[in-house]
């Protein structure tokens, strides 16, 4: 059973196994169109599969939620995205650390560099990376492959979309 979450809760559960698993993680984006949302699945496998619908409520507000679909990963999804991979990865930031360290003179190219390479933490950690593909025949069979263990996602969203209005046209 999946259990919904709202979209910063999923992004910590994602932190939180790559933590545990620092390697080996996968991406696939993009956009349903019957629902109106960007998609991410995130995956990992050691952990499944998350995924992640949101939608930019205003240009101050992203809103979102998703679950984990699966435990295991396919071997051939895996695959797939690696062919048509680029980089990716999930930036978590200390912003008090990082003003320190711009007081202190640190440059801020030096602050995101450290973050990129896995360096000392000042400020910026990526404790999540791997490679992603925004490649549409990998995110239609990845969608396609996992559509029934995201209903309940997807249901959830069509909801929370409604509420905010997503869905109104502008008469």
């Amino acid at each position: 059973m999946v259990k919904i979450k709202k979209r910063n809760e999923i992004l910590n559960d994602v932190i939180r196994d790559g933590k545990k698993y620092p390697k080996d993680w996968k991406a696939v984006f993009g956009k349903d169109d019957k629902n109106l949302s960007k998609d991410y699945y995130i995956f990992n496998p050691n952990t499944g599969i998350y995924l992640l619908k949101e939608y930019e409520k205003n240009p101050y507000e992203i809103k979102g939620i998703g679950g984990k679909i699966a435990r295991h990963v396919d071997e051939h999804i895996e695959a797939e995205v690696s062919k048509y991979a680029g980089d990716f990865g999930i930036i978590q930031g200390d912003f008090r650390r990082i003003l320190k360290n711009l007081e202190k003179g640190v440059e801020p190219k030096k602050i995101f560099d450290a973050a990129i390479e896995g360096k000392k933490n000042l400020g910026l950690s990526m404790p999540v990376r791997g490679h992603a593909s925004s490649s549409k025949d990998v995110f239609e069979n990845i969608h396609s492959n996992y559509s029934t263990k995201q209903k309940k996602v997807d249901k959830k969203f069509e909801e929370m979309a409604t509420e905010d209005g997503l869905y109104n046209s502008y008469g």
